[in-house]
């Protein structure tokens, strides 16, 4: 079994799952070149594990136990990513309860939590596991970042208030874009894309944590008059890298939510709207 570098409860979890369900870890045959399982997630998420395996001892039957086995169990952005071999229709109503239950549990403590972004990486996340996530990618050096939270004064609290997120949002952004014209000039054609997926809805279009080098990549910002849902986005993703944007991260955020960025479904992109970001000028034909 792979271990990851995490901390000893990690590996006395793992030590005591495969002691308990054996045959859930083991080779089908014995003569079998096998990949190793990956097991990857975070504490929070230990307990998750725990009900899955015991579900699975108590759903897949004794005579079919030889072609089951688990492949891949890992925390992959902000989603559990459970990957096995054989018993799929025994198995598989217990593999999606652990699922949904992983996408509102944080992955660090085991609380209550949102898929949460930071710096393009997502997970699920409590607010503190939210604010000491944003400390990790703090630019400053660590005799820095101890000089700001020295002046945060519910900095070490299990609930950051909404003010103290919203100022180490503020810490960690990356700097604005540099836009010449060739790359004003590209982005703008992505107004009308969006124009024909939103109408009216859409407010405003800026460009963040974009390289100036390449001229590519970065995060495509529309600012809604409301929230947008997952099938909407979608679609706009698809017509937008049909028509070669296909570099762009496309972030939807309305403008409720950036009226309170640390209670909104993506902070970040919140954040970069408001205070790392470029307006994009509205695209007007034959100018």
């Amino acid at each position: 079994m792979i271990v990851p570098d995490h901390e000893r409860h990690h590996r006395a979890f793992l030590a005591a799952a495969q002691l308990r369900y054996p045959w859930q870890f083991r080779n089908r045959a014995r003569n079998e070149v096998a990949e190793p399982v990956v097991v990857e997630v975070g504490r929070g998420w230990h307990p998750l594990l725990e009900r899955l395996f015991a579900d699975v001892e108590r759903l897949v039957p004794e005579s079919q136990r030889g072609i089951f086995r688990w492949q891949r169990l890992r925390a992959n952005q902000g989603a559990l990513e459970i990957r096995f071999e054989g018993g799929k229709d025994h198995v598989l109503p217990a593999i999606l309860r652990a699922r949904d239950a992983a996408a509102v549990c944080c992955e660090h403590c085991g609380a209550p939590g949102q898929r949460l972004e930071v710096a393009g990486q997502h997970a699920v996340s409590c607010p503190k596991a939210f604010f000491e996530r944003l400390l990790a990618v703090h630019p400053a050096d660590p005799a820095g970042v101890r000089r700001w939270l020295s002046s945060q004064p519910d900095a070490q609290t299990d609930h950051p208030s909404p003010a103290l997120i919203e100022s180490a949002l503020r810490e960690v952004m990356p700097p604005l874009p540099m836009l010449n014209g060739a790359h004003r000039q590209r982005l703008q054609g992505a107004w009308p894309i969006l124009r024909a997926d939103f109408g009216e809805r859409l407010r405003s279009l800026r460009i963040a944590e974009f390289d100036p080098a390449s001229g590519s990549g970065g995060s495509l910002i529309a600012v809604m008059s409301v929230t947008c849902d997952e099938a909407a986005h979608a679609t706009a993703v698809n017509h937008l890298a049909r028509a070669g944007f296909s570099d762009l991260r496309l972030r939807l955020v309305s403008l409720a939510d950036l009226e309170q960025p640390a209670l909104a479904n993506e902070p970040w992109a919140c954040m970069l709207a408001l205070e790392a970001s470029v307006t994009i000028p509205r695209y007007q034909p034959g100018i």
